[in-house]
């Protein structure tokens, strides 16, 4: 009997999926500042700012990701890599304002960031090797 290896959802569905996360962060930044963040009862006006930058940067990297996706054939899985490393380091920094005392650790947090820790694992899975 023959296997076949057909992948269901390759590297540019994943890029898609995983461009929606940031998308909807950014959108909830923009729209909600004090309820998204984590210090968000203690935001000043420059905090509610700063967010507001933060949300629409966030958009501008999940819509890129969704370009890439769509328009880049041959080295996707450069980007892939490059995708992951970028979500990675907004795990990087969540813990490092629990672990300075610039966000109270909750349970909540944590399961928040599950969810750019699997895109990222995600990411890295499909982009080890070219898709042919």
């Amino acid at each position: 009997m023959e296997e076949n290896n057909v992948q269901v959802i390759g590297l540019s569905g994943i890029m898609k999926l995983t461009g929606v996360l940031p998308i909807m962060l950014g959108t909830l930044f923009l729209f909600s500042p004090r309820d998204a963040i984590a210090v968000g009862p203690n935001l000043t006006e420059y905090g509610i700012f700063v967010s507001k930058y933060v949300g629409t940067f966030a958009i501008f990297i999940g819509l890129t990701q969704w370009f890439v996706a769509i328009y880049v054939k041959e080295n996707l899985h450069i980007f892939g890599r490059l995708f992951a490393l970028g979500l990675g380091s907004t795990v990087l920094l969540e813990m490092y304002g629990w672990t300075s005392g610039l966000m109270e650790f909750e349970l909540k947090f944590l399961f928040a960031t599950m969810f750019p820790v699997s895109a990222s694992l995600l990411l890295l899975m499909y982009s080890i090797t070219p898709e042919e």
